[in-house]
């Protein structure tokens, strides 16, 4: 775990202990800790009327994966996750269940890195381990993305002080920007090839599914 995850967590765990033996209810504001396809984070809701909430929140991870393939070629994969939320609840029902909508100001990155052992096709040409060497090289989501969604949990209107929140939702997204490189002798012309075909492969991250579970404390 990420020393700013530890510190975001932590200071969320201090400000529930503190809201918990000191606090009077209000019943107008909540926090919870959250996790999901965003990552892990915090979140901070306030009630603007009796079936509208807002929402801000932050959220980051980061995890390796290995030997993912991408377009023929095995990558070991660094994914690193942040984003910060600004949503709008509106509880049409007057129940838990809501509609979401609001913006996801994302900054992922996906750290690529390949050494193949085998002959591989780059581009239109196949090359050796040797010729290949190393294939490094990333692949970004950044920028401000439209949210909608559905969700069940209302920690405003709750009956009780903890309770769990569920959040299905899509980020509409800027297509990634895949950048690559090699220590071999691959050619310039295949390299691009690779890294268009490995732009294509993420397109469907345009559309970027958002599934949360919350735990809030509401105060």
């Amino acid at each position: 775990m990420s020393k700013g995850l530890c510190i975001i967590l932590s200071l969320i765990l201090s400000f529930l202990l503190i809201a918990g033996t000191g606090c009077q209810d209000s019943g107008r504001f909540a926090v919870a800790g959250k996790a999901g396809t965003l990552g892990l984070g915090g979140e901070f809701t306030v009630g603007l009327a009796t079936d509208i909430n807002a929402r801000v929140g932050y959220n980051m991870l980061d995890y390796d994966f290995d030997e993912e393939e991408i377009d023929d070629v095995e990558y070991d994969l660094g994914v690193e996750l942040s984003s910060i939320s600004a949503l709008l609840d509106w509880h049409v029902f007057d129940n838990s269940f809501h509609l979401t909508g609001g913006f996801i100001s994302m900054d992922n990155e996906i750290d690529l890195d390949a050494s193949p052992t085998e002959n591989v096709e780059i581009g239109d040409t196949t090359y050796t381990p040797s010729d290949i060497g190393t294939i490094t090289g990333s692949a970004e989501i950044d920028g401000m993305s439209p949210y909608i969604g559905i969700g069940w949990g209302n920690p405003i209107q709750s009956n009780r002080r903890w309770g769990f929140t569920l959040d299905l939702g899509v980020a509409f997204t800027d297509s990634p920007d895949v950048s690559l490189s090699s220590t071999g002798i691959v050619s310039p012309a295949d390299l691009e090839k690779e890294r268009q075909e490995i732009e294509d492969e993420l397109d469907s991250f345009k559309i970027y599914p958002v599934i949360t579970l919350g735990l809030f404390y509401r105060f």
